[in-house]
């Protein structure tokens, strides 16, 4: 069994985000590549960039009713409203771009930890891009220990969320370490306090 002290998506696609939470729960936190779609360069952008300068607001577009990234490739389909006209662009923009901001800064302080951390990429490719992407992160943060792994092809068959004995296969070889284990039933234990105390529950894009 691996210990690590958190587990994060690296992208491109918001698959393993899912399975992530479904595993880990509360243990694996936000980050910037959860629920954007981010092609495989622009990750390698925003670690060289140290995750500045991706979300312009004259970098974004609408097409069908979705923000994409044409300097970038990115797509925002979680960050705006759905059927978004060009128009409502910049009314939506401040708070899509702070919490976009938000979650660049809990990525990078993730990254420029200590770890060790286990990162996923949600897709199958080719070995050497996920050794390019091992190095990238390296690059980012010599002192990093981390694991990252890819999804096997047989994980991608079916709906948006894939295989989940596949994705199970490829995590459970993981743990995360008992302090991160104590903090995310703390959170919980919160937030069941708040829903037994009639106060309305955190929305989870509010949370930690």
């Amino acid at each position: 069994m691996q210990r690590v002290r958190a587990a994060i998506s690296l992208g491109p696609n918001c698959r393993g985000k899912y399975h992530l939470h479904r595993v880990f729960a509360d243990a694996s936190p936000s980050g910037v590549f959860d629920w954007q779609v981010t092609p495989v360069e622009a990750i390698h952008c925003y670690l060289r960039q140290d995750f500045a300068g991706l979300f312009e607001r004259a970098d974004l577009v609408v097409r069908a009713g979705v923000v994409w990234n044409a300097r970038y490739g990115t797509s925002h389909q979680h960050e705006f409203p759905r059927d978004l006209s060009p128009g409502q662009l910049d009314a939506c923009y401040p708070a899509a771009r702070a919490r976009h901001e938000h979650l660049c800064r809990k990525t990078r302080a993730l990254l420029g930890g200590r770890g060790p951390l286990l990162l996923v990429f949600s897709r199958p490719v080719a070995g050497e891009v996920v050794a390019e992407l091992r190095a990238a992160v390296s690059r980012y943060n010599p002192r990093l220990a981390f694991h990252l792994v890819a999804e096997p092809a047989a994980g991608a068959v079916g709906d948006w969320t894939g295989n989940a004995e596949v994705w199970d296969e490829l995590l459970t070889p993981f743990d995360i370490t008992l302090l991160e284990g104590l903090a995310a039933a703390w959170r919980k234990r919160r937030r069941d306090r708040r829903r037994a105390a009639g106060r309305a529950p955190m929305p989870p894009h509010a949370l930690p």
